[in-house]
């Protein structure tokens, strides 16, 4: 867990001590940081002239979980924020935009926030203003703040930070989307990068649930939409969010069933999410109107993601990877899901991960006998705000599908790429667990009741309700298992 140091017992340990004893000191406040890094901190607070009492209670290169988005000084307070970056080198717009950066990460915590840089190159120092103007400022604006700042401890900051709150949905926060109020992690800023450098015909974004795959692809649409014809293409029907971007931007945004319409777009850039829904055909259709038009196809997918027994077969992921003129771009850390979520869904799923579950705080389980208790129960949680997931039905031998549906809320297609807070979804009888302690389910035919779970818990960036009814072997078998990790 990250310590807060002082910075003089910092410096003077750097300089002091054998390699071997830093390294152990740095080790024990939880945190790396390159040795000239340090010169650069020792040459700024030697333009500090204060109290050496006021140099203590700072964090050393923070990152906040999953996202890592690192900051190279915080001091919290309960008047304000103090955050310094310290530089070798000034390159003005670079600078300006980490702070502007900085500034969205920490205003979730509403303090007032008080940002510089530090130029050792020069000894120059600069503050982000209110109005987001990067100027320079004496180190004696600082002094003063430093002196001020009433010391706020905290025993564990990332308890701070949910990085769910920074993956912004296009779809479900659409406005804060257009306005570009968010920012990309390291990892998808990266890709973008490469992405736009590049020139590769196919691009390919995979990534589980959470990692951020649908923002990367429409902030990419967003970029590219401004100097280039651009087709949209959703692997599902359109939610509301599609009809806002495309109201918006006048972008054309099309259900996969209408995929021949490009024919008349005439596109530069075909972007496609969820792309292991896709029928083999379509997918065969628009691998080779990009080949035959010369244009490029970005394709978003996650080969986990799918909602029938007949779309295991597809093979989507592996047939774009066998073109030529591709580059797969892998998104490997989750945002949307905290840690104890995703470690509860994978214990859920196999009850030997439970022992990863460390806390529970956010989910909730509820038994019921009657499907018709758990009906009435999930109508007043909905009016409380929680998101029920609902199960897809099929016309055709529906029946144990049809048993477990709560009939409100969207279904498990609906959901397709959005995300919500609070999710509620319902285990009905056709699931159990087998010898290997794995989730199955009896009688599937058509849609895989146990993909479409997996689809609904997924969709959750804060809570999970879970309503078991008529399957006291699953609810036993499950609460045996989370009170066992509790009581460990």
């Amino acid at each position: 867990m990250r310590k807060p140091i002082d910075l003089n017992s910092l410096v003077s340990s750097y300089k002091d001590l054998p390699v071997e004893i830093f390294e152990g000191i740095l080790n024990f406040f939880d945190f790396t940081m390159r040795y000239e890094e340090i010169d650069q901190i020792s040459n700024f607070i030697s333009n500090i002239y204060v109290e050496d009492r006021y140099f203590g209670y700072f964090y050393v290169g923070y990152k906040i979980p999953q996202i890592d988005k690192e900051f190279d000084l915080l001091r919290f307070g309960e008047n304000y924020i103090l955050n310094v970056e310290i530089k070798s080198i000034l390159k003005e717009e670079d600078a300006r935009e980490q702070l502007v950066q900085n500034k969205y990460y920490l205003s979730s915590l509403g303090r007032k926030l008080k940002l510089f840089t530090y130029i050792s190159e020069d000894n120059s120092f600069y503050q982000l203003d209110d109005d987001e103007t990067f100027n320079p400022v004496d180190f004696a604006v600082f002094e003063k703040l430093l002196v001020s700042q009433k010391i706020e401890h905290h025993p564990n900051l990332d308890t701070l930070f949910d990085p769910s709150d920074y993956l912004v949905s296009p779809f479900n926060d659409s406005e804060r989307f257009r306005k570009g109020s968010y920012f990309l992690t390291k990892q998808q800023q990266q890709f973008k990068n490469e992405i736009l450098k590049g020139s590769s015909r196919f691009i390919i974004l995979e990534g589980l649930p959470g990692t951020g795959k649908t923002l990367l692809l429409y902030d990419l649409a967003k970029e590219l939409s401004e100097t280039q014809e651009i087709v949209i293409i959703h692997t599902g029907e359109l939610n509301v969010g599609h009809l806002i971007l495309h109201q918006e931007y006048n972008w054309s945004i099309i259900p996969i069933k209408e995929v021949k319409e490009i024919e008349q777009l005439n596109p530069k850039f075909i972007f496609v999410d969820e792309t292991q829904r896709m029928y083999p055909w379509q997918l065969k259709y628009l691998i080779e109107y990009i080949q035959k038009n010369d244009i490029s196809g970005i394709f978003s997918i996650d080969p986990k993601q799918i909602l029938s027994l007949r779309e295991r077969n597809y093979n989507n992921l592996d047939r774009l990877k066998s073109l030529e003129n591709r580059e797969l771009f892998k998104l490997s850390k989750k945002i949307r899901t905290n840690k104890e979520l995703g470690a509860f869904i994978k214990g859920l799923f196999n009850l030997e991960n439970m022992k990863y579950c460390n806390n529970t705080e956010n989910i909730s389980i509820h038994y019921f006998g009657d499907i018709n208790q758990a009906r009435g129960f999930a109508e007043g949680l909905e009016r409380e705000g929680w998101q029920i997931i609902d199960y897809t039905g099929q016309n055709f031998n529906g029946q144990a599908i049809q048993r477990m549906k709560l009939n409100r809320g969207l279904n498990a297609h609906n959901v397709l790429g959005q995300e919500f807070d609070k999710v509620l979804v319902l285990v009905g009888s056709t699931f159990y667990y087998n010898d290997q302690n794995s989730i199955a389910v009896r009688n599937a035919n058509y849609y895989d009741p146990e993909r479409m779970f997996y689809q609904s818990v997924t969709r959750a960036r804060k809570q999970i309700m879970l309503l078991v009814v008529n399957n006291p072997e699953f609810m036993s078998k499950l609460i045996n298992a989370v009170n066992k990790k509790r009581s460990s």
